[in-house]
């Protein structure tokens, strides 16, 4: 029996960028949503879609009281309250302990915890090709924050979780993300190595793959996923094809020599092979046509 479309209640602790899409789409499969957010702005966002809004600040306790464990999904996509090491501390670890810390007082046991870290992660420079058991040696500051709150979440008792998940997104795009638009736009040059490849994910896609994990089957326990498009395009490839769509001359690259930040290839086979996920937008070409499109 296909349970897919069944009703099911699904708590979102950050309604922003991802988190609002994916209540968008929970609510079209007829699930009951509920957005914490830390903003009235979200808040209202959610509300306006059909989502419960609850405002709150995650790593702190006030909250608790005011939501119920009852849900069958519960998902952590908040976003970092600034780039800050303070602001990653707070939003990233302190959060999702305070999601299990609540979770344990009230007694609470969902079916599915996942929480949606980076690619960040993976600090690897040389080019190759990263999978969910690669090494994080040499991890940024901020990489390692990431990390210490995926093990809060995959190291939750399976009495407050039944299964822990954790969906590693990569170069989040789309509409609303103006940024290298705007600066092709512009003409600015562009900071960095143009051969450092990007590892992209749209919008609506990364919403999907944690909806396909939620929905997922035959995964005791749980496990981590990289989501991508897995195209690999570098950042000369996107630069060069957006300022052709856009009928301009591609800016220079600055800095070519000083880049020194990562440059890997994300594979997110495991998530594509093991859930069935795919992509809607398989390439940025695709990707970027919509946005362009749409504006």
């Amino acid at each position: 029996m296909d349970t897919s479309s069944l009703s099911k209640s699904l708590l979102i602790f950050g309604c922003g960028y991802v988190g609002l899409e994916l209540a968008r789409q929970s609510l079209e499969l007829g699930w009951s949503v509920t957005a914490f957010t830390r903003n009235q702005q979200s808040a209202e966002k959610a509300e306006k879609i059909g989502a419960i809004p609850v405002i709150g600040i995650l790593q702190d306790r006030e909250w608790w009281d005011q939501l119920s464990p009852d849900y069958d999904h519960v998902v952590n996509s908040v976003g970092a309250y600034s780039p800050s090491l303070e602001g990653y501390q707070q939003s990233y670890f302190m959060g999702m302990r305070s999601v299990v810390d609540w979770l344990e007082q009230a007694n609470g046991r969902v079916k599915n915890l996942l929480f949606t870290s980076s690619s960040s992660v993976y600090p690897q420079k040389d080019g190759s090709l990263v999978n969910e058991k690669s090494e994080h040696q040499g991890v940024s500051a901020r990489g390692k924050i990431l990390l210490d709150a995926e093990r809060i979440c995959l190291q939750a008792s399976e009495k407050l979780a039944v299964r822990r998940f954790v969906v590693r997104l990569s170069g989040l795009y789309g509409p609303g993300r103006h940024l290298l638009v705007d600066k092709i736009r512009r003409q600015e040059p562009i900071s960095g190595n143009p051969r450092r490849v990007l590892n992209l994910t749209h919008r609506d896609d990364a919403a999907s793959a944690v909806l396909s994990v939620l929905q997922s089957s035959d995964l005791c326990g749980g496990g981590i996923f990289n989501a991508c498009d897995g195209q690999h395009a570098t950042r000369g490839e996107v630069v060069r094809w957006v300022a052709k769509e856009l009928g301009l001359t591609a800016p220079k690259f600055l800095g070519v020599e000083e880049d020194n930040g990562p440059d890997r290839r994300v594979d997110s086979t495991k998530l594509k092979e093991l859930i069935g996920w795919s992509p809607k937008f398989a390439t940025f070409q695709h990707g970027y046509q919509d946005f362009l499109a749409s504006e």
